[in-house]
């Protein structure tokens, strides 16, 4: 890899393995990644980081009608600059979801959450602004859906996160980051292979003494029966993802729906 800026390289090795098992009601599957980094510096120096990944996931099906969830994954960096530069992640989802199958016009999931996320010193956000905060979050959510008729559909969403973070990294000082986020929804089936959507959102954040509104809209065209992609906007700055502290969600999206 290249800086187009500064001209500096990185070379970048990577061995990852991955096994998965089905059997019946049981869904596993785990995947372990291994990745070196020699990164050039403006003063010709090199460094060198080395990265450990393992991801797992979970799906049984308890019952028709029921099903659990879950996902575990952990990450480690380490940098040859020193300790200052390292970075680790966790994140844990445990989920429950009722999708009846003889009578599926109600959906719900129910998700536990828990991320601890220590960014590495030189890692940056999606804006190109520096990550710089630690954070340990717990997030609970509750999403449902309900079919009023065929062509029109009402949901909602709560979720509530107990959460710290910390600016400095030297010395961390955590303090409180509570979210109580609410969301109504309704799609609308307009016309054969195509769903309207709306949400009005609303995020209480009572320990910034903040609160923030808005709607977003997406169209959807289905593609086939189990896909199907969508363009919207969303005309408020933060995620429906308690998890994502940075406020830049506002804007055009595509989103690819896939379903078993």
């Amino acid at each position: 890899l290249r800086d187009h800026a500064t001209g500096a390289k990185t070379k970048r090795r990577a061995l990852g393995v991955s096994v998965g098992y089905g059997f019946e009601a049981i869904k596993l599957a785990t995947a372990l990644e291994y990745r070196t980094d020699e990164t050039e510096a403006a003063d010709t120096t090199v460094s060198e980081r080395k990265t450990w990944l393992v991801k797992n996931s979970l799906k049984y099906q308890v019952t028709p009608d029921w099903r659990v969830v879950g996902k575990l994954n952990h990450a480690d960096s380490e940098s040859s600059l020193g300790q200052f530069y390292d970075g680790n992640y966790t994140e844990a989802v445990l989920g429950y979801g009722y999708r009846p199958v003889n009578n599926d016009r109600l959906n719900a999931l129910f998700k536990y959450t828990y991320l601890y996320n220590l960014p590495t010193a030189d890692q940056v956000a999606a804006t190109g602004t520096s990550a710089e905060l630690i954070q340990k979050s717990h997030v609970l959510s509750l999403d449902t859906m309900y079919d009023v008729t065929r062509r029109w559909s009402l949901g909602g969403k709560y979720a509530y996160r107990l959460g710290q973070v910390s600016l400095d990294r030297v010395n961390p000082q955590f303090f409180d980051s509570r979210a109580h986020l609410y969301i109504v929804r309704a799609d609308w089936r307009f016309v054969r292979h195509w769903d309207a959507l709306i949400e009005s959102r609303l995020l209480d954040l009572p320990d910034a003494g903040d609160r923030r509104s808005g709607g977003l809209f997406a169209f959807y065209w289905h593609m086939g029966d189990h896909i199907k992609l969508g363009v919207g906007y969303n005309f408020t700055d933060f995620s429906d993802d308690l998890t994502d502290l940075n406020y830049n969600s506002r804007g055009m999206f595509i989103n690819l729906i896939g379903t078993l």
